[in-house]
């Protein structure tokens, strides 16, 4: 429930302001890459020592995300989440004078850190400012702002490094982000969200559940996120290579059929936060989305298709992959303890980092020993374990609901 509810222009302008971190926060993850090339001439350095720095970057991201949780609750959202944003906007610019790869891979590890703060710091905005009959909508606002961010930072970067230096480029992008932080102070009234506060338990009972953030749904809920990371990061990284090991297809064309999967996931982003907020029941919304992605993806596993076909069933994947995300993340919202929900999309989130780091190896592997097929079936599988999570955590959720009333 909504902490207090704002009117429609207020709404939009946390709505805004939340987006626009997420946008920066999007394009810092993928700054560096588009630039290796620039940065390994100058500097001197491998590209295996380059791809460390993105490894880093990860690491701490992921390593700091639950204390980041701990933070939003204990010292409030919007404080966590400009403070965050001026750690990595920072780094970022600072990144663009490092003369050293020593002082780049401090730089990245500051700026991962200040990326952990996003996920909680905004969707504890987002859950007790935004009405709960919004609330879809505002998680796939969210969502839809970090996919435009991806989408931009290889342009931008490049196009930057080419009217500049790449010098330039990093400086200009993290520049841009403390204006964004700065706006966060001026204009982010609306941002501050309810700080976890000691409540007198109406039970014993009560009492135990309420000192920890960790229930079994939260648990099965971060299992959710791993599988439902492994599936995307397998195939964005691998779909291309296997289609051309599997079935000879071109370059092109394999990537006209990732596109065609990124493509309908940001349309299924932009639908699913409305269907969650029509349909009122999120773990539907997930565990039908994410049969019809299983369906798919298993027919590319096992039939052979001309090329029409095989872009119709990745854009069928893709768009129940982001169908599913804002009804997902309401889910997260509902079996949050109250005043726990920093920590509790902290620890979630750190799924997304799991499931980013193991799923490149394991799908990897699968083409390296001559079934570049099994990785839609493998991704098939995942996303059917992702069914059985979904309805376990509403399960969970709606007992522990129970027993606390009770």
């Amino acid at each position: 429930m909504a902490e207090q509810a704002l009117n429609s222009t207020e709404r939009w302008v946390v709505f805004a302001l939340v987006g626009m971190g997420h946008l920066v926060s999007h394009i810092y993850i993928l700054a560096l890459p588009p630039l290796f090339a620039l940065i390994k001439a100058d500097l001197e350095v491998s590209f295996a020592a380059l791809g460390m720095l993105v490894t880093a970057f990860h690491i701490a991201t992921g390593a700091m995300q639950i204390p980041a949780g701990w933070a939003v609750d204990a010292v409030g959202a919007r404080k966590t989440l400009v403070s965050g944003l001026t750690l990595a906007a920072a780094s970022m610019a600072l990144l663009g004078v490092a003369e050293s790869y020593a002082v780049m891979m401090l730089l990245v590890v500051l700026a991962g850190i200040g990326n952990s703060v996003f996920h909680p710091a905004d969707y504890a905005i987002l859950s007790n400012r935004v009405a709960e009959r919004h609330r879809g909508k505002a998680f796939g606002f969210h969502l839809l702002a970090g996919n435009l961010g991806f989408a931009l930072a290889p342009i931008l970067m490049v196009s930057l490094a080419a009217a500049f230096s790449w010098r330039w480029a990093l400086a200009a992008v993290g520049v841009s982000g403390l204006g964004v932080a700065l706006c966060m102070v001026l204009f982010g009234q609306g941002l501050k969200a309810a700080k976890a506060v000691a409540k007198q338990p109406c039970s014993h009972e009560e009492s135990g559940a309420s000192r920890s953030f960790l229930t079994p749904a939260l648990w099965v809920m971060l299992v959710f996120f791993i599988l439902i990371s492994m599936v995307t990061a397998g195939i964005q990284s691998f779909a291309v290579s296997a289609f051309a090991a599997r079935d000879g297809l071109s370059l092109e064309l394999g990537n006209a059929a990732l596109s065609a999967f990124l493509t309908a996931s940001f349309i299924g982003v932009a639908l699913g936060g409305i269907i969650a907020d029509k349909l009122r029941s999120p773990v539907l919304v997930v565990a039908g989305a994410m049969v019809a992605g299983a369906l798919a993806l298993a027919a590319i596993a096992w039939l052979t298709m001309p090329i029409a076909m095989l872009v119709t069933a990745m854009a069928i994947a893709g768009a129940a992959i982001g169908l599913m995300r804002p009804a997902r993340d309401l889910m997260v919202n509902a079996v949050t303890p109250p005043g726990m929900t920093g920590k509790a999309f902290g620890f979630v989130g750190t799924g997304l980092s799991v499931g980013g780091a193991i799923a490149p190896v394991t799908f990897g592997w699968l083409i390296d020993i001559g079934a570049p097929g099994h990785i839609f079936m493998l991704a098939t599988i995942f996303l059917v374990l992702s069914v059985v999570a979904a309805l376990m955590a509403q399960l969970l959720g709606a007992n522990r609901s129970s027993s606390v009333r009770g």
